[in-house]
C-alpha cells in the first residue's frame, strides 16, 4: 500500500479541494453549489501550469455559454425552437472545436454543453434564469480558486527535463538512422530505426501543449522545437530518397563505398557528440560536417544545414534561464486542420441533440432536459477523442455506479439531513474513494464521471424533498443521454480510428495531387508543412489502433519523401530544359492521384517509383547520391581527399 501513498495523498487533496469548493459556493448563496465541487475536480491537473490554463479555458467557455443559454432561453420557452437553437449552437461550437487543438479546443466544446446546461436547467426553473446562468459562472470561479488554493502548492511545476533529455536522444538517433542507412542502405535496420524514430517524433510533438502550459515563454519555444521536427522530418524524406538511390547503386566501386563508410563514421562520432553535455560546440562542428556535406551530396548536405539551423535555436533556449533572443524559427509547422471530419462532427452534433430534444418536445417527459444535458456533454466534449464511441462507453459504466451511489446516499444516508457539515461528512467517503479511482491508469475513466455523475445526481448543498422514483427517473434520464452520444458516435455519424485514418491518408492523397499540379511556392511550402503534421497524426493514430502499423507509418514517411521530390522536379524544371517531358510527364501523373482512392498504399507506391525513377542518376542535378566514380587518378585523388576531410581529428 505504500506505494499507493502518493495517490492517496492526491485523493485527500482532491476531495478537499471540493468539500472546501461547495461549502464556499453555499455559504455565498450561490445556485447549484455543487457545480463549484465538480469543477474542483475537473480542473485538477498533474502539473501547475495546466491547472491555471485549463481553468482558464474552461472559465471562458463557461461565460460564453452561459450567456448564449439565457439569451436563448430570453427569447422563447418553446421545446422546438430551444432544441433548434441548441442544435445550431452545438453544432457551431463542436465544428470550431475540432478545428483546434488542445485546451482551446476544450474551451469551444464547454460553450457548447454549458448553454445546453444552462437552458435545460433555466426551463426548469424559469424563476431563476438569471441566478442559474450567473451562479454557473460564479460557481466555476469559486470551484477553479478553491482548487488552485488547495492543490497548487503540492502540485509541481511542469518539468521539461525529460522532454529536452528526449529531443537530445531524438537529433542522436536521427544521425545513427542517417550512418546505419549510407551503409546498408534500404534494409531492415534502417526501416526499424525510421519507425521508432517517427513514433518518437510524434510522441514529442503531441506533449508540446502539456509542457508549454500557463508558460508564454515556452510557448516561443515550442515553436523552435516544432521547426526541429520540421527539420527531423526532411530528413527522413530525403533519407528515403537516399535509400532508394542505394537500392538503384549496387554497381558503386570500392573506393566510393569507402567513402560512404568513412561518412557513416563522422556521422558516429558526431552521435557521441550529441549525447554528451556540450551540444552548442557540437552543433557547430554538425554545420561544418553539413556544410561539407552540401558540396558533393547537395540534397542530403542542405537537408542536414536545415537540421542543424533548427537545432541549434533549440539547444540554446532549453539552456537559457533569461531572455532569449527574438529569431523566427527556420520552418514552418501547420496543424492539420481536418474540415471533412470537423463537419461531421457538427453534424453529429445537431443530429444527436435535435432527436433528443425532439422525442423531449413531443412527449413532454418532465426528465427530458436532464436527458438533453448529459447528450449535449459526451456529444461535445468527447467528439476529439480517436474512438469516441469506447471512450462514452466506458462513462456510461461509470456514471451508472456514480448515480446508483447517488440515488442511494440521497434516500438512506441524507433523507432529513440538513445540516451542510453532516452533508460534507457522508458525501466525504464517496468522493474520496471515487477520486483515489481517478488516479488509477485502468479506472481514471470511469472513475471521473462515476464521482461527476455522484455529486449531480446527489446535489450536496441543494436541500429538496426526495421523492425516490423522481430521484432515479433522473438519474436514468442522465444515463439515456450518455446512450444517445454513444448511439451517434457509433451508428448516427460514426467515426472511429479507422475512419480518421482514412481521412488523413485522402488529406495526404490530396496534397500529393495539389503538389504535382504545379502550386506556387507559397502554397507549395503550406501544404509541405501541412503534411508534415499530417504525417504525425497518422503516425500516432497508427501506432495506437492498427496492429499493422508499420506499413501505414511507411506510406506516411512515402508521402514525404515524395513532396520532397516533387519540389525539386519544380527547382530542375526552372533551372535546366526538359526537352523529352519525363519530368512533366512523372509531375502530371501525380496530379492524377485520386484522393478517394481504395488503395492508397499502393497509389503511393507507384507515384513513389515513378519519382525515384526521374531522381536517379541520369539526373544528375538533382541526384542524392553521384553517380559511380570514375576510375581514373585525379577523380581518385578527389574522393581520397573528401574521405580524408571526413574523417575526425
Amino acid at each position: 500500500m505504500r506505494h499507493q501513498q502518493p495517490q492517496l495523498f492526491l485523493a485527500i487533496r482532491g476531495t478537499a479541494a471540493a468539500l472546501t469548493a461547495l461549502a464556499a459556493a453555499e455559504f455565498l448563496g450561490l445556485a447549484c453549489p455543487y457545480w463549484a465541487a465538480m469543477t474542483a475536480l475537473i480542473v485538477i491537473q498533474p502539473t501547475r501550469g495546466l491547472l491555471f490554463e485549463k481553468s482558464y479555458y474552461r472559465l471562458l467557455g463557461t461565460a460564453v455559454g452561459s450567456t448564449a443559454g439565457l439569451l436563448i432561453l430570453l427569447g422563447t420557452r418553446s421545446p422546438l425552437v430551444i432544441t433548434a437553437s441548441l442544435c445550431f449552437w452545438i453544432a457551431g461550437c463542436v465544428g470550431i472545436g475540432n478545428l483546434l487543438y488542445g485546451l482551446r479546443s476544450y474551451a469551444s466544446m464547454m460553450a457548447a454543453c454549458t448553454c445546453a446546461v444552462i437552458a435545460m436547467s433555466g426551463y426548469q426553473n424559469p424563476a431563476h434564469v438569471y441566478d442559474i446562468a450567473f451562479g454557473r459562472v460564479a460557481c466555476i470561479c469559486v470551484g477553479i480558486i478553491f482548487a488552485t488554493l488547495v492543490t497548487a502548492l503540492f502540485t509541481p511545476q511542469q518539468s521539461r527535463t525529460e522532454l529536452t533529455a528526449r529531443l537530445k536522444r531524438l537529433a542522436a538517433d536521427s544521425v545513427t538512422w542517417l550512418a546505419v542507412l549510407l551503409r546498408q542502405g534500404n534494409g531492415s535496420d534502417p526501416a526499424r530505426l525510421e519507425q521508432q524514430i517517427l513514433i518518437e517524433i510524434a510522441e514529442v510533438e503531441n506533449l508540446l501543449d502539456a509542457a508549454g502550459a500557463g508558460s508564454f515563454r515556452f510557448k516561443k519555444q515550442a515553436r523552435h522545437i516544432r521547426s526541429l521536427i520540421a527539420s527531423l522530418l526532411s530528413l527522413l524524406a530525403v533519407g528515403r530518397l537516399a535509400a532508394e538511390q542505394l537500392a538503384r547503386h549496387h554497381d558503386l566501386d570500392r573506393r566510393h563505398g569507402r567513402w560512404l563508410d568513412l561518412l557513416a563514421d563522422r556521422l558516429d562520432q558526431l552521435v557521441e557528440d550529441l549525447e554528451g553535455p556540450g551540444l552548442r560546440a557540437h552543433a557547430s562542428e554538425m554545420a561544418a560536417l553539413a556544410a561539407k556535406l552540401r558540396a558533393d551530396l547537395p540534397l542530403l548536405g542542405r537537408t542536414l544545414v536545415g537540421l542543424v539551423s533548427s537545432l541549434r535555436p533549440v539547444l540554446l533556449e532549453l539552456d537559457t534561464v533569461g531572455s532569449l533572443p527574438e529569431e523566427e524559427p527556420m520552418n514552418r509547422f501547420l496543424r492539420h486542420r481536418d474540415g471533412q471530419e470537423a463537419c461531421r462532427a457538427a453534424l453529429r452534433g445537431a443530429l444527436a441533440i435535435g432527436a433528443v430534444g425532439l422525442t423531449w418536445a413531443l412527449s413532454g417527459w418532465a426528465q427530458g432536459p436532464l436527458m438533453m444535458m448529459a447528450t449535449s456533454i459526451m456529444i461535445s466534449i468527447f467528439s476529439t477523442k480517436e474512438h469516441p464511441a469506447q471512450f462514452v462507453g466506458q462513462i456510461f459504466i461509470g456514471a451508472a455506479i456514480g448515480s446508483a451511489a447517488a440515488i442511494f446516499c440521497r434516500i438512506v444516508l441524507l433523507q432529513g439531513v440538513s445540516s451542510a457539515l453532516v452533508t460534507g461528512l457522508i458525501v466525504a467517503p464517496f468522493l474520496l474513494i471515487g477520486v483515489f479511482a481517478m488516479t488509477q491508469r485502468r479506472t481514471a475513466i470511469g472513475a471521473t464521471d462515476a464521482t461527476l455523475f455522484f455529486i449531480f445526481t446527489t446535489q450536496p448543498g441543494v436541500p429538496f424533498a426526495i421523492v425516490p422514483i423522481d430521484l432515479a427517473l433522473g438519474a436514468t434520464a442522465m444515463l439515456m443521454g450518455v446512450g444517445s452520444a454513444w448511439l451517434a458516435y457509433r451508428y448516427l455519424v460514426p467515426i472511429n480510428p479507422e475512419l480518421r485514418l482514412r481521412s488523413l491518408l485522402q488529406a495526404i492523397m490530396g496534397d500529393l495531387r495539389l503538389l504535382g499540379q504545379g502550386a506556387s511556392d507559397e502554397v507549395t511550402g503550406k501544404l509541405g508543412a501541412r503534411m508534415q503534421h499530417r504525417v504525425i497524426r497518422l503516425v500516432v493514430l497508427a501506432a495506437r489502433f492498427d496492429t499493422g502499423n508499420l506499413a501505414l507509418i511507411k506510406g506516411g514517411v512515402t508521402a514525404l519523401a515524395i513532396a520532397r521530390g516533387v519540389q525539386d522536379l519544380r527547382e530542375v524544371q526552372e533551372t535546366a530544359c526538359d526537352p523529352s517531358g519525363a519530368i512533366e510527364e512523372t509531375l502530371q501523373s501525380l496530379a492524377g492521384l485520386n484522393p478517394h482512392s481504395v488503395t492508397p498504399t499502393e497509389d503511393l507506391n507507384r507515384a513513389a517509383h515513378a519519382l525515384y525513377d526521374m531522381l536517379g542518376p541520369g539526373q544528375p542535378e538533382n541526384a542524392v547520391f553521384p553517380p559511380t566514380v570514375p576510375d581514373s587518378p585525379a577523380a581518385g585523388a578527389r574522393l581520397w581527399g573528401k574521405a580524408k576531410a571526413l574523417q575526425p581529428a
